[in-house]
């Protein structure tokens, strides 16, 4: 039996996750609410893995800067998360102070853990400070290091800049980069950005680099109804175009961009857009006061966090779903989708760009060309364009939770 340790790198974004469920919650002495949500990448693979595996005892361990203390649920038999008490400090690196997230409850107890039976799952990323105190205390056990975002922000970063001051700030990022990522020697990663993943491979040509993705509930994300059911059941008008995008509410995601990109469609038809997810307060706020200040407020519609089960309706009520970031790895909203059979309109990067453009599937447009966004999206409304959509069992093979451990599964048991 194998122990998979799995480290979540950040404290839990309880601004972010407030209108979440929250079943796992306790109170601290302080009178401040610790919980542990569950729906974090790292407890969704690993109860994948148990699932199919009955070889592995798994803990999802995260820092929290509200815990007084270590806090444990079981989510599911042999998956486990506990939350450690953390702090921020300050160091001073390249001449200024940063701020880093650390906990010793955490590291004491990866030492404790740290012996052949255990298997260590750590953020690639460098300049996250505790990933790499937790690198340096193992010495026995393996390591599986996991990127879950674009990998191009793997690659060593470019040093041109015509302040020398920076350029010396940059030729040091470049070295510590590289010196770390020459100690990945195992990395679990997804398809999206293959450009990116040669390129790494080149330059570390004995990292191990393993192939995944995230799997889906396809009996669940189906057209259960059929989209006028769906309108009237979300008291959505039957005759509107609608669009949907569905995620979290963080500038990356570019939301204030689309909404600005609205303004300049010239329809042929009425249409409406909804947006599920949630934020910050501070980011909500603007984007409400966005609507308002572009006269938006009878188009665009903010839903907020829904339960899955409104949420398959939205996508079976859309038309048209909409995922346009500057940067990310793929969007689990749009596989969703690719599975119910909702048209997609689909920056040009990520997994699950990649799966539509092999099946000749989706309409896509440039991270930041926003007159472009508006001018494909005009297309699409007016009849223009027919988006095309890929058809469901290549999907449900593709984007399955089996498929997720067993590629976890056949990492785990071929590391260097």
């Amino acid at each position: 039996m194998k122990n998979i340790i799995f480290l979540i790198p950040f404290s839990p974004p309880y601004d972010v996750y407030k209108t979440l469920p929250q079943k796992n919650s306790w109170i601290t002495e302080s009178g401040n609410l610790v919980h542990i949500f569950g729906y974090d990448f790292g407890d969704l693979v690993l109860k994948a893995l148990t699932q199919y595996y009955e070889d592995y005892n798994c803990e999802i361990w995260q820092p929290d800067l509200v815990a007084d203390k270590i806090y444990t649920t079981q989510l599911q038999e042999r998956v486990i998360h506990r939350n450690f008490p953390a702090k921020k400090i300050k160091l001073f690196k390249r001449y200024k102070y940063f701020i880093y997230l650390y906990s010793q409850e955490l590291l004491k107890s990866a030492k404790s853990y740290d012996n052949e039976n255990t298997i260590f799952m750590i953020d690639a990323q460098f300049y996250k400070y505790i990933n790499v105190k937790l690198v340096n205390i193992i010495k026995q056990s393996k390591i599986l290091f996991y990127h879950f975002v674009n990998s191009k922000l793997l690659l060593p970063n470019n040093i041109i800049n015509i302040n020398p001051l920076k350029i010396i700030n940059n030729l040091l990022i470049r070295y510590n980069k590289i010196r770390w990522l020459k100690g990945v020697k195992n990395l679990l990663t997804s398809n999206n950005n293959p450009e990116a993943l040669n390129k790494l491979k080149k330059i570390f040509p004995t990292m191990n680099i393993f192939l995944f993705e995230f799997g889906l509930d396809y009996d669940y994300w189906r057209p259960v109804i059929d989209k006028v059911e769906a309108r009237r059941i979300l008291n959505i008008p039957q005759d509107p175009f609608v669009i949907l995008l569905s995620q979290r509410l963080v500038s990356e995601y570019q939301v204030d961009k689309f909404i600005e990109c609205l303004t300049k469609v010239q329809a042929g038809r009425e249409f409406i857009c909804y947006i599920t997810g949630h934020g910050t307060l501070e980011y909500e706020s603007y984007l409400n006061k966005l609507v308002i200040k572009h006269k938006l407020e009878e188009t665009v519609h903010f839903v907020g966090y829904v339960e899955d089960d409104v949420l398959r309706n939205y996508f079976i009520a859309a038309d048209l779903f909409v995922t346009v970031p500057y940067m990310f790895a793929g969007s689990y909203g749009a596989v969703k989708c690719m599975a119910i059979g909702t048209p997609i309109l689909h920056v040009n990067m990520g997994d699950s760009y990649e799966f539509l453009k092999k099946h000749n599937a989706g309409e896509f447009v440039s991270p930041c060309d926003y007159d472009e966004w508006a001018k494909k999206l005009e297309d699409i409304i007016n009849g223009k364009i027919k988006v095309k959509t890929v058809p469901r069992e290549e999907v449900v093979h593709y984007y399955s939770w089996k498929r997720t451990a067993d590629d976890l599964n056949y990492a785990l048991m071929n590391l260097q």
